[in-house]
């Protein structure tokens, strides 16, 4: 949730953040902010978004469903370890045979 208002008196000031966004809990949060590409929120009122899973990429900003991260195809590959934005391509001397690699 999040609220612009300044000498808020009541929780109802709060708005819950739409998917696609998310208001971090760790702060006090005065707008909603939409997930960076290479994530993704389902639902309403996510304090974070969720990386596509090793192996997969997206470019949607305010993505709202897995389903917009894409397998990556033979020859390519997206890191489990950062939010991936696209599929990087094998480098020479290394290879990935099958879609969905999280390295070559």
């Amino acid at each position: 949730k999040a609220s612009g208002v300044v000498g808020a008196t009541s929780e109802s000031t709060c708005t819950t953040c739409e998917a696609g966004k998310h208001a971090s809990s760790s702060t006090a949060a005065t707008s909603c902010t939409s997930c960076v590409a290479g994530t993704y929120s389902g639902t309403g009122g996510a304090s974070s978004c969720l990386e596509c899973e090793a192996g997969k990429a997206s470019g949607v900003v305010g993505a709202t469903s897995e389903s917009t991260c894409t397998t990556c195809e033979a020859g390519k590959h997206a890191s489990s370890s950062t939010a991936a934005t696209s599929c990087t391509s094998c480098v020479a001397g290394t290879y990935s045979g099958t879609g969905g690699a999280s390295s070559c």
